[in-house]
């Protein structure tokens, strides 16, 4: 009886996940809201203060959110700034974004140190002592909301390893989850196995 519970409840499982897959837009009234009615806040855009320069604040958000074709579906969340600007967001669900937030900030650190050891434009390249470097790691803001969702800065003009790998493999006509598939072959039930279970599925998809 348990078994065919669980048979039941897998089914529907399924046909939810592939009803998500299929969700593009959401209309943010209807997933917030509060945030569909919020306007003029008093409130900072989400990385973008700096203790020297005017607060930019929100003075809305977009009404529709994107959905990303990736595992977790994040989602493209927009916010309009009083300064006249759009700001866009991954807006991310169950994942910890702190250590993020701390990479972020130790790359901040390392762009100071080069910004102010100029003698690094004389190491060994021509250049004169005091002369600019060039060097800087390229940033972007990272915001934890909890403990499992955070907002991630969108970065333009850039592709997801995801995008490259389904677009080399579409133009070759190979399956986009081919690994997946093959795991789940290995493993039916592969969300309930331990780490290295998962790792030895992983190895042997890959060495077929």
């Amino acid at each position: 009886c348990l078994e065919h519970a669980w048979d039941l409840y897998y089914k529907v499982l399924q046909r939810l996940n592939r009803q998500l897959r299929r969700l593009e837009p959401l209309d943010l009234a209807q997933v917030s809201p509060a945030l569909h009615t919020a306007a003029d806040l008093v409130l900072a855009v989400p990385g973008t203060y700096r203790a020297d320069q005017p607060v930019v604040c929100i003075r809305g958000f977009k009404r529709s959110l994107t959905v990303i074709d990736s595992k977790q579906r994040p989602r493209k969340l927009e916010i309009y700034g009083d300064d006249g600007r759009s700001y866009a967001f991954l807006l991310k669900g169950h994942e910890d974004l702190r250590q993020d937030e701390r990479v972020m900030q130790l790359l901040g650190l390392v762009n100071q140190l080069l910004a102010a050891d100029v003698r690094l434009g004389s190491g060994g390249g021509g250049g004169s002592p005091g002369a600019p470097t060039g060097l800087g790691v390229c940033q972007y803001a990272v915001v934890p909301l909890s403990p499992n969702s955070g907002l991630i800065g969108w970065v333009v003009h850039c592709d997801t390893l995801n995008q490259l790998v389904r677009e080399y493999r579409e133009a070759r006509k190979i399956l986009v989850n081919i690994e997946h598939r093959l795991m789940q072959q290995l493993a039916p039930d592969y969300e309930q196995c331990t780490l290295m279970q998962k790792v030895e599925a992983f190895i042997r998809a890959l060495e077929s």
